[in-house]
């Protein structure tokens, strides 16, 4: 079973690493036909290269996260833990996030730091994807030129991420699902964006893993804050 499983994991990496492979390639031809006739083109036919762009970039989310889901319950799920200062981390995160989704709905970022740097010790590629995640969901549930919040504080020895926005909110129906796994709370963002049901359900169980917690206030129409605690130290 467990080379059987093994074998499994090792199929979904290699079929995942050919899918990115063909959807970068669909993207930089997207771009160039895009770039060469950007000119001539009218609103309807730019609309069109931006679905392309956009869906691409779902897929590839997808893509990552059906290939990521067992390895959250692993014993070694925490590949590479070390301390780092959190207040970078996000920072980064915030400012290199690739997806061109943002700049379509010229979201705007603000991103609230601290004074005080915050030293903790995680495993940083998996945080830095959580924060992807809800960035991601922020953008997609954000009507065009709106704004998302991204703020740091510390209490005693707890560091608190927080992703505001100010989109369409999360109905009430949809609530008691938000984490469960090919959750029925998925549904299209504002521009039709499109979700796998996996992202939150993922970033929790790596947030529990770091014996952190995540959990979100939400009005419909309003918008939803999502916050993540996460233990302050530098060692286990």
């Amino acid at each position: 079973m467990i080379k059987s499983a093994e074998t499994n994991e090792e199929i979904l990496a290699q079929i995942g690493h050919d899918l990115k492979g063909m959807l970068a390639r669909i993207r930089s031809c997207n771009y160039t036909l895009y770039k060469n006739f950007e000119k001539d083109l009218d609103e309807d036919s730019r609309q069109f290269f931006q679905t392309i762009e956009r869906d691409c970039t779902a897929i590839k989310s997808i893509i990552h996260n059906m290939i990521s889901v067992d390895s959250c319950f692993e014993e070694d799920a925490m590949q590479a833990p070390k301390t780092v200062i959190i207040n970078h981390v996000i920072r980064n995160v915030v400012k290199e996030y690739p997806a061109r989704t943002f700049k379509e709905k010229n979201i705007q970022f603000v991103y609230e730091d601290i004074d005080e740097e915050i030293a903790i010790y995680v495993d940083e590629q998996a945080i830095t994807r959580v924060l992807e995640q809800l960035l991601s969901n922020a953008c997609k549930f954000s009507h065009p030129s709106g704004q998302i919040i991204v703020k740091l504080v510390k209490y005693a020895n707890v560091a608190n991420i927080s992703v505001s926005d100010q989109g369409i909110g999360i109905p009430k129906k949809l609530r008691p699902y938000i984490f469960n796994k090919f959750s029925k709370a998925t549904r299209r963002g504002t521009e039709g964006e499109e979700s796998s049901g996996l992202g939150l359900y993922l970033a929790k169980n790596i947030i529990e893993r770091h014996q952190g917690s995540i959990w979100y206030e939400s009005q419909e129409g309003s918008g939803s804050n999502f916050f993540i605690n996460l233990p302050v130290r530098e060692r286990i």
